[in-house]
């Protein structure tokens, strides 16, 4: 036993020394590396947060300015954005459209007020209509003055002098207005449709119109309405005057006549014209009523 003891002790003190010692060493070396320079110390990783997270703290915070800043995710542009229109803008620029569209085809001057009516092509599909002063033309546009040889269209500060058988209009004084001109642009050339009103013929009781012309007329019914005046009745749309060797004469529509019907569509109003249209335009048959002489007629016609 006093062998074994002999041995234990110095084995026991041995590891003890080696422990101690291992200690030290260990905490020299965290103290050393506790002492390196910041600048010689690797980087922590920096984490950017995508537009529209919540930064996790001030680092990050500076981090997302800076790209934003330098705009890594969006293009200046180049280009000044334009100053919207003021509503009187967009209705004058509307007005205008409306009154270059317009033609003058003719005014009668009666001894009294009631009895004067101008006659004025609104253009493309909207027809030719009369119209007595004080009654509105189109957009609010008012006809407030016949003379001789023009007419003057008004609405709140916009007005406009408009000529008999003349592309041009002026502008001038309307309310709170000083006088101003203007010269639009002619209205485009129409279809030649001459070789095709020869066309039309009668079989018997039916108008026949060449399919050459109703495909031209399909694409601008221009040619007809443009050729009769009408005016609303208690009794359809009578019509005024039809010009001398137009398709409307051909077909035999005629002064005095009232259209009420074409294929049981009634026709009160001058946006019935349009409407009728848009619905019949693929049509190869029509009948139109009409009071002729006070009498009622139909009109039929085919395309062939």
């Amino acid at each position: 036993m006093s062998l074994d003891v002999k041995r234990v002790i110095p084995f026991g003190i041995s590891t003890l020394v080696g422990a101690v010692v291992g200690v030290v060493v260990l905490s020299a070396i965290n103290a050393a590396l506790l002492s390196v320079p910041e600048a010689l110390q690797p980087p922590s990783p920096k984490v950017v947060p995508m537009p529209g997270s919540q930064p996790a703290g001030p680092t990050m915070e500076r981090d997302y300015k800076a790209l934003m800043e330098r705009n890594l995710f969006r293009a200046k542009l180049q280009v000044e954005i334009p100053k919207p229109k003021s509503e009187k803008e967009i209705e004058e620029e509307a007005l205008t459209a409306a009154v270059k569209a317009m033609a003058l085809k003719g005014v009668v001057l009666g001894l009294h007020k009631k009895d004067s009516y101008a006659v004025i092509d609104l253009g493309g599909q909207k027809g030719v209509w009369t119209f007595e002063p004080g009654e509105f033309v189109t957009n609010g546009l008012a006809l407030k003055e016949i003379r001789k040889d023009s007419i003057k269209l008004e609405k709140g500060e916009f007005a406009v002098i408009l000529k008999l058988f003349s592309p041009v209009y002026e502008r001038t004084a309307g309310a709170q207005q000083g006088a101003e001109g203007v010269r639009p642009q002619p209205a485009p050339g129409k279809i030649d449709l001459s070789k095709d009103i020869k066309g039309i013929r009668k079989e018997g009781g039916v108008t026949v119109i060449p399919k050459s012309l109703a495909d031209k007329l399909k694409a601008d019914n221009s040619a007809v309405m443009s050729a009769v005046a009408v005016k609303a009745s208690d009794n359809g749309l009578k019509v005024v005057a039809v010009d001398q060797g137009s398709i409307a004469q051909k077909i035999g529509i005629a002064p005095d006549d009232t259209l009420q019907e074409i294929n049981g569509h009634r026709l009160d109003a001058s946006e019935d014209i349009s409407k009728v249209y848009n619905e019949l335009k693929n049509e190869t048959s029509f009948e139109v009523q009409v009071l002729r002489g006070g009498r009622p007629e139909t009109l039929r016609y085919e395309i062939r």
